[in-house]
Protein backbone atom coordinates (compact mmCIF):
# COMPACT_ATOMS: atom_id res chain seq x y z
CA UNK A 1 0.00 0.00 0.00
CA UNK A 2 1.42 3.37 -0.76
CA UNK A 3 1.66 6.01 1.74
CA UNK A 4 0.77 9.40 1.40
CA UNK A 5 2.51 12.19 2.56
CA UNK A 6 0.91 15.34 4.58
CA UNK A 7 3.57 18.44 4.74
CA UNK A 8 3.78 21.68 5.23
CA UNK A 9 3.86 23.45 1.48
CA UNK A 10 7.19 25.02 0.45
CA UNK A 11 6.53 28.72 -0.60
CA UNK A 12 8.92 31.64 -1.53
CA UNK A 13 7.94 35.31 0.01
CA UNK A 14 7.11 36.30 -3.30
CA UNK A 15 4.88 34.14 -3.65
CA UNK A 16 2.93 35.03 -0.69
CA UNK A 17 -0.37 37.20 -0.95
CA UNK A 18 -2.40 35.95 1.64
CA UNK A 19 -1.89 36.07 5.59
CA UNK A 20 -2.41 32.56 5.74
CA UNK A 21 -0.32 29.75 4.19
CA UNK A 22 -0.98 25.83 3.13
CA UNK A 23 -0.33 24.23 6.16
CA UNK A 24 -1.24 20.61 4.23
CA UNK A 25 -0.85 19.28 0.47
CA UNK A 26 -3.24 17.23 -0.77
CA UNK A 27 -3.22 14.92 -3.88
CA UNK A 28 -4.71 15.72 -6.63
CA UNK A 29 -6.61 12.38 -7.22
CA UNK A 30 -8.50 12.76 -3.73
CA UNK A 31 -11.91 13.33 -4.89
CA UNK A 32 -14.73 15.67 -2.61
CA UNK A 33 -17.28 13.26 -0.73
CA UNK A 34 -19.88 14.51 0.83
CA UNK A 35 -19.46 11.86 3.43
CA UNK A 36 -15.39 11.64 3.45
CA UNK A 37 -13.95 7.89 4.46
CA UNK A 38 -10.11 9.04 5.33
CA UNK A 39 -7.82 12.29 6.78
CA UNK A 40 -7.71 13.54 2.93
CA UNK A 41 -11.09 13.76 1.93
CA UNK A 42 -11.97 15.14 5.22
CA UNK A 43 -9.14 17.94 4.61
CA UNK A 44 -10.36 18.75 0.59
CA UNK A 45 -13.96 18.87 2.31
CA UNK A 46 -12.72 21.36 4.78
CA UNK A 47 -10.90 23.23 2.49
CA UNK A 48 -13.80 23.80 -0.03
CA UNK A 49 -16.01 24.90 2.79
CA UNK A 50 -13.89 27.25 3.85
CA UNK A 51 -13.47 28.63 0.54
CA UNK A 52 -17.52 29.82 0.59
CA UNK A 53 -16.30 31.96 3.54
CA UNK A 54 -15.04 35.75 2.81
CA UNK A 55 -11.61 36.58 4.75
CA UNK A 56 -12.70 38.72 6.38
CA UNK A 57 -16.75 39.05 8.19
CA UNK A 58 -18.62 42.44 7.73
CA UNK A 59 -21.76 43.05 9.72
CA UNK A 60 -24.27 43.88 7.12
CA UNK A 61 -26.88 44.90 9.46
CA UNK A 62 -27.56 48.71 10.56
CA UNK A 63 -28.34 48.48 14.48
CA UNK A 64 -27.54 52.40 14.71
CA UNK A 65 -31.16 52.49 15.19
CA UNK A 66 -31.11 50.05 18.46
CA UNK A 67 -28.33 51.93 20.06
CA UNK A 68 -28.40 55.84 19.60
CA UNK A 69 -27.38 57.25 22.91
CA UNK A 70 -24.12 54.15 23.39
CA UNK A 71 -21.04 54.51 22.67
CA UNK A 72 -18.43 51.84 22.07
CA UNK A 73 -16.28 53.14 24.98
CA UNK A 74 -17.14 53.16 28.46
CA UNK A 75 -17.42 56.78 29.99
CA UNK A 76 -15.13 56.85 33.39
CA UNK A 77 -15.96 59.56 35.75
CA UNK A 78 -13.43 61.37 37.17
CA UNK A 79 -11.45 60.70 40.15
CA UNK A 80 -10.77 63.60 42.23
CA UNK A 81 -6.97 63.81 43.70
CA UNK A 82 -6.35 64.51 47.53
CA UNK A 83 -5.15 67.93 48.65
CA UNK A 84 -1.44 67.70 49.44
CA UNK A 85 -1.99 67.86 52.90
CA UNK A 86 -5.06 64.78 53.24
CA UNK A 87 -2.91 62.55 50.98
CA UNK A 88 -1.92 59.23 52.83
CA UNK A 89 1.98 58.29 52.75
CA UNK A 90 2.63 54.89 51.65
CA UNK A 91 3.32 52.66 54.81
CA UNK A 92 0.31 54.29 56.30
CA UNK A 93 -1.63 52.89 53.32
CA UNK A 94 0.05 49.78 53.95
CA UNK A 95 -0.46 49.02 57.16
CA UNK A 96 -4.45 49.86 56.48
CA UNK A 97 -4.23 47.01 53.57
CA UNK A 98 -2.31 44.58 56.05
CA UNK A 99 -5.31 45.17 58.82
CA UNK A 100 -8.20 44.47 56.41
CA UNK A 101 -6.44 41.41 54.61
CA UNK A 102 -6.63 39.87 57.80
CA UNK A 103 -9.94 40.54 58.53
CA UNK A 104 -10.73 39.41 54.81
CA UNK A 105 -8.58 36.38 56.07
CA UNK A 106 -10.98 35.37 58.76
CA UNK A 107 -14.25 36.23 57.13
CA UNK A 108 -13.31 33.71 54.81
CA UNK A 109 -12.07 30.71 57.17
CA UNK A 110 -15.59 31.35 58.42
CA UNK A 111 -16.97 31.49 54.96
CA UNK A 112 -15.47 28.25 54.24
CA UNK A 113 -16.52 26.49 57.44
CA UNK A 114 -19.66 27.39 58.47
CA UNK A 115 -19.39 24.93 61.13
CA UNK A 116 -17.90 28.04 62.72
CA UNK A 117 -20.09 30.65 62.09
CA UNK A 118 -22.24 32.17 65.26
CA UNK A 119 -24.85 30.83 66.56
CA UNK A 120 -28.53 32.18 65.44
CA UNK A 121 -27.93 34.57 62.54
CA UNK A 122 -29.92 37.61 61.80
CA UNK A 123 -32.44 36.95 59.32
CA UNK A 124 -32.46 39.91 56.53
CA UNK A 125 -35.54 40.96 54.93
CA UNK A 126 -35.07 43.18 52.53
CA UNK A 127 -36.09 45.43 49.65
CA UNK A 128 -32.88 45.13 47.45
CA UNK A 129 -34.09 48.47 45.01
CA UNK A 130 -35.51 50.26 47.76
CA UNK A 131 -32.94 53.04 49.35
CA UNK A 132 -35.15 54.01 52.23
CA UNK A 133 -35.66 49.73 53.30
CA UNK A 134 -31.65 50.38 52.86
CA UNK A 135 -31.64 53.58 55.17
CA UNK A 136 -34.06 51.61 58.01
CA UNK A 137 -31.50 48.54 57.72
CA UNK A 138 -28.25 50.03 58.29
CA UNK A 139 -29.77 52.39 61.18
CA UNK A 140 -31.44 49.52 62.94
CA UNK A 141 -29.02 47.25 63.00
CA UNK A 142 -24.78 46.54 63.85
CA UNK A 143 -22.70 45.49 61.30
CA UNK A 144 -22.18 42.32 63.23
CA UNK A 145 -20.70 39.34 61.92
CA UNK A 146 -24.42 37.86 62.39
CA UNK A 147 -25.80 40.07 60.19
CA UNK A 148 -23.30 40.70 57.18
CA UNK A 149 -22.27 36.64 57.19
CA UNK A 150 -25.35 35.50 55.82
CA UNK A 151 -25.75 38.24 52.90
CA UNK A 152 -24.86 37.08 49.66
CA UNK A 153 -22.97 38.95 46.99
CA UNK A 154 -25.99 40.02 45.19
CA UNK A 155 -26.99 41.54 48.45
CA UNK A 156 -23.69 43.32 49.50
CA UNK A 157 -23.07 44.61 45.63
CA UNK A 158 -26.36 46.35 46.31
CA UNK A 159 -26.03 47.66 49.92
CA UNK A 160 -22.63 49.08 49.02
CA UNK A 161 -24.74 50.78 45.99
CA UNK A 162 -27.03 52.11 48.67
CA UNK A 163 -24.18 53.15 51.11
CA UNK A 164 -22.71 55.11 47.73
CA UNK A 165 -26.31 56.84 47.48
CA UNK A 166 -26.15 57.88 51.12
CA UNK A 167 -22.51 59.10 50.43
CA UNK A 168 -24.42 61.29 48.09
CA UNK A 169 -25.97 63.52 50.98
CA UNK A 170 -23.08 64.25 52.88
CA UNK A 171 -22.60 67.64 52.49
CA UNK A 172 -19.86 69.23 51.55
CA UNK A 173 -16.95 69.84 53.58
CA UNK A 174 -18.26 67.16 55.76
CA UNK A 175 -17.50 63.46 56.42
CA UNK A 176 -18.67 59.89 56.84
CA UNK A 177 -20.18 58.81 60.21
CA UNK A 178 -18.94 56.51 61.87
CA UNK A 179 -21.80 53.96 61.71
CA UNK A 180 -22.09 54.41 57.67
CA UNK A 181 -18.49 53.86 57.88
CA UNK A 182 -18.63 50.87 60.03
CA UNK A 183 -21.30 49.25 57.49
CA UNK A 184 -18.92 49.96 54.28
CA UNK A 185 -15.89 48.51 56.18
CA UNK A 186 -18.49 45.56 56.68
CA UNK A 187 -19.69 44.91 53.11
CA UNK A 188 -16.10 45.55 51.71
CA UNK A 189 -14.57 42.55 54.04
CA UNK A 190 -17.73 40.42 53.09
CA UNK A 191 -17.30 41.10 49.12
CA UNK A 192 -16.30 37.55 47.47
CA UNK A 193 -13.41 37.15 44.96
CA UNK A 194 -12.55 36.61 42.55
CA UNK A 195 -14.38 40.12 41.60
CA UNK A 196 -17.25 40.29 38.94
CA UNK A 197 -17.66 43.49 36.53
CA UNK A 198 -20.38 44.24 38.31
CA UNK A 199 -18.85 44.67 41.47
CA UNK A 200 -15.52 46.46 40.02
CA UNK A 201 -17.82 48.94 39.36
CA UNK A 202 -19.36 49.16 42.39
CA UNK A 203 -16.21 49.47 44.41
CA UNK A 204 -14.70 52.12 41.94
CA UNK A 205 -17.84 54.62 42.09
CA UNK A 206 -17.19 53.85 45.85
CA UNK A 207 -13.38 54.82 45.93
CA UNK A 208 -14.75 58.04 43.48
CA UNK A 209 -17.23 59.01 45.76
CA UNK A 210 -14.56 58.99 48.75
CA UNK A 211 -12.17 61.03 46.88
CA UNK A 212 -14.87 63.64 45.92
CA UNK A 213 -16.16 63.98 49.49
CA UNK A 214 -12.20 64.57 50.59
CA UNK A 215 -11.62 67.00 47.88
CA UNK A 216 -13.94 69.29 49.74
CA UNK A 217 -12.21 69.03 52.59
CA UNK A 218 -10.42 71.84 53.83
CA UNK A 219 -7.43 70.85 54.47
CA UNK A 220 -6.45 73.99 56.92
CA UNK A 221 -9.05 73.03 59.34
CA UNK A 222 -7.85 71.09 62.38
CA UNK A 223 -9.88 68.27 62.20
CA UNK A 224 -9.32 67.53 58.63
CA UNK A 225 -7.11 65.10 59.12
CA UNK A 226 -9.41 62.89 61.12
CA UNK A 227 -12.51 63.37 58.44
CA UNK A 228 -10.10 61.90 55.62
CA UNK A 229 -9.20 59.46 57.75
CA UNK A 230 -12.34 57.16 56.74
CA UNK A 231 -12.24 58.48 53.58
CA UNK A 232 -8.65 57.24 52.76
CA UNK A 233 -9.08 54.16 54.32
CA UNK A 234 -12.12 53.15 51.51
CA UNK A 235 -9.96 54.36 48.87
CA UNK A 236 -6.46 52.70 49.78
CA UNK A 237 -9.07 49.49 50.52
CA UNK A 238 -10.33 50.08 46.42
CA UNK A 239 -6.99 50.74 44.68
CA UNK A 240 -5.03 48.46 46.55
CA UNK A 241 -6.35 45.58 47.92
CA UNK A 242 -8.78 45.34 45.32
CA UNK A 243 -6.11 45.91 42.47
CA UNK A 244 -7.77 49.68 41.42
CA UNK A 245 -4.23 50.91 41.13
CA UNK A 246 -5.57 53.66 38.97
CA UNK A 247 -7.61 55.08 42.23
CA UNK A 248 -4.63 54.75 44.27
CA UNK A 249 -3.00 57.96 46.60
Amino acid sequence: MSEKCLYKKAQDDDDLDTLSTVCFQINPGVQLREVPTNGEEYLLKVIKERQSYSTVTKCNKDYSKFAKNQSCFVKELPHAKAPDKLKPTIEWQNIQVADFSDVRMYISRLLAKKSLWPKNLDTVAIESNNINSWKSFFAEREPTLRCVLGLNQTLLDRGLEMLTEILNKVEKGETIDHKTGQWIYAFLACTRQPLVSDTVSILRNLARKCAELRSHIDPEDENANVAAAPLNIFICIVARYFRQYDLAD
